[in-house]
């Protein structure tokens, strides 16, 4: 009898653990499936208005988002550790969110990377392969590194991003344009522009990067509130 129980306790075990990884895999999907819907949602409607949608590019609206998605993923994490056995349950959610956290946070702007590539291959009439050299080639240049990294940094000290050969060449030129934007729309003088943005936008990603936390941990303490309950 002993044994019997022992064995439905272990096959309960292993099906809560596969309800949990069907759980935590639907979490994650749907939180990178938000986040980049909402993005590519803003590229056609916010970021094409004139001027303002450069601003709003720049700054990453798309980002309060976080508030929402990770509250979510928190949340879920928490309540699925009903489903782990109980001393486990807590430490694979807590591990499995700091992975998963940084991971999602940063799918729109390798989205952002990848639709470049696909503006540039368009724009220029050229091959993913040679789109990508091209911006390997501008991005090496501008910054010191190649692909999405590069791509990171040059987007943090500049929102909009050439999608043209003759606009990489001539990068200065096509700064300035970009910049007496924001000096029409903010107001202060072409010399602060550069400077504002770079400290703006680092000092943003890292805003809502410390939002995407807080706001897992919260929701995940709350989500294990519930499960004691």
């Amino acid at each position: 009898m002993q044994l019997l129980k022992l064995i439905c306790l272990i096959l309960l075990y292993i099906v809560g653990a596969f309800a949990y990884i069907i759980c935590t895999v639907a979490l994650v999907s749907i939180a990178v499936f938000i986040k980049v819907a909402a993005l590519l949602l803003a590229d056609k409607l916010l970021y094409s208005i004139f001027i303002i949608g450069d601003l709003f590019k720049g700054i990453e609206i798309v980002e309060l988002l976080n508030i929402l998605i990770f509250a979510i993923l928190g949340m879920g994490f928490g309540v699925a550790t009903w489903l782990l056995y109980p001393k486990l349950g807590r430490q694979t959610s807590a591990i499995l969110l700091i992975i998963s956290v940084p991971l999602i946070f940063i799918s729109t702007p390798v989205v952002r990377y990848n639709l470049w590539l696909q503006t540039v291959g368009l724009e220029e009439v050229i091959s993913p392969n040679q789109a990508e050299k091209l911006t390997n080639s501008f991005l090496d240049k501008r910054v010191g590194n190649q692909g999405f990294i590069g791509f990171y940094l040059y987007t943090a000290q500049f929102p909009i991003l050439p999608t043209k050969k003759v606009q990489m060449d001539d990068l200065e030129n096509f700064e300035k344009k970009v910049n007496s934007k924001f000096v029409q729309l903010i107001g202060i003088p072409p010399t602060f522009v550069t400077w504002l943005m770079a400290i703006s936008f680092w000092c943003l990603r890292i805003f809502y990067f410390f939002i995407a936390a807080i706001a897992t941990i919260a929701h995940f303490r709350e989500g294990l509130r519930i499960v004691k309950r």
